[in-house]
């Protein structure tokens, strides 16, 4: 996946350009992705999306580095990035859009019906037509797909996030809810001892939090696929405040330390709690893995 910064960056080759954010990269996003899809394969274009490095409003549903690995595999050739600055802020919408096509060998434009740009959002689809026309540049404008009575949207995600409705939240996403990174080699090994090895994840500073509480999970290692459980949250049992994600990967024998995860959500199990001991916290871990095979 070959990323396009927007202050050094360039690309010759003719594109479809898909116009937004994309955080939660939701149906919406979906329709959107197989529209300029479908658009470059009958001309032979590459396609192209934008996004930020850092959030626009908060923090982020999926990280930068999340969203590059869901691109790739909806069929994104490359991702035109910014960092949302106090300068990026500033830009005039034209002058965004000229840079832009100063940039990349723009041939199509595709973007929501609510897509904005430019300093204060002033730029909307409106703007955006009459900077294409003058250009001879075809632009394509999707309505709003509804969910669950409003427009799928970011905001929406967040709530089910709040709430721990993963599986909600998966309808919304078009597909599994996931968090990325890279299993911690510090640890107590804790979960070793109980006869649960567990892999943990201390979760970006920038990634928008899920309700903590335990939760079905499924994860590819090595090739295969492993249902499991896992800890979203802090550990109260043995007085840890840190929020972290602990997985267990249910047949998985070998050695996660240093290397990276993609843990995806399936339903969630319970909240979390404090136990009296080691032993009682066995017990419910042995009940919260029945419970998923």
């Amino acid at each position: 996946m070959q990323i396009i910064d927007h202050g050094t960056g360039s690309l010759q080759q003719d594109c479809v350009l898909l116009l937004g954010y994309f955080d939660g990269v939701h149906i919406g996003h979906r329709k959107l992705i197989a529209k300029a899809k479908a658009i470059a394969a009958e001309r032979g274009y590459l396609v192209g999306i934008t996004t930020f490095y850092d959030s626009k409003n908060g923090r982020q549903i999926y990280t930068f580095a999340e969203r590059v690995c869901l691109f790739e595999q909806l069929g994104i050739d490359f991702v035109y990035a910014a960092a949302f600055d106090g300068r990026f802020r500033a830009t005039e919408g034209d002058d965004f859009l000229r840079h832009v096509c100063e940039r990349l060998s723009v041939r199509a434009f595709v973007c929501g019906a609510d897509y904005t740009y430019g300093k204060d959002a002033a730029g909307n689809t409106g703007t955006l037509r009459a900077f294409c026309e003058d250009r001879g540049i075809p632009l394509y404008v999707e309505e709003l797909v509804n969910f669950s009575g409003e427009k799928a949207a970011s905001a929406q995600a967040k709530r089910y996030l709040d709430a721990g409705d993963v599986q909600g939240l998966a309808r919304l996403l078009g597909a599994p809810y996931f968090i990325c990174g890279t299993v911690s080699t510090e640890g107590r090994q804790v979960g070793r001892k109980l006869g649960f090895p567990t892999a943990n994840i201390h979760l970006a500073a920038e990634k928008y939090p899920l309700q903590s509480g335990v939760y079905a999970v499924h994860l590819p290692i090595e090739g295969k696929v492993y249902r499991g459980i896992a800890n979203y949250g802090p550990r109260p049992t043995f007085g840890d405040d840190r929020v972290v994600l602990e997985i267990f990967a249910d047949g998985y024998h070998g050695d996660l330390y240093g290397k990276k995860l993609c843990v995806y959500f399936d339903a969630r199990i319970r909240g979390v709690r404090k136990f009296g001991d080691a032993a009682q916290l066995q017990r419910q871990l042995e009940k919260d893995l029945e419970s998923i095979r």
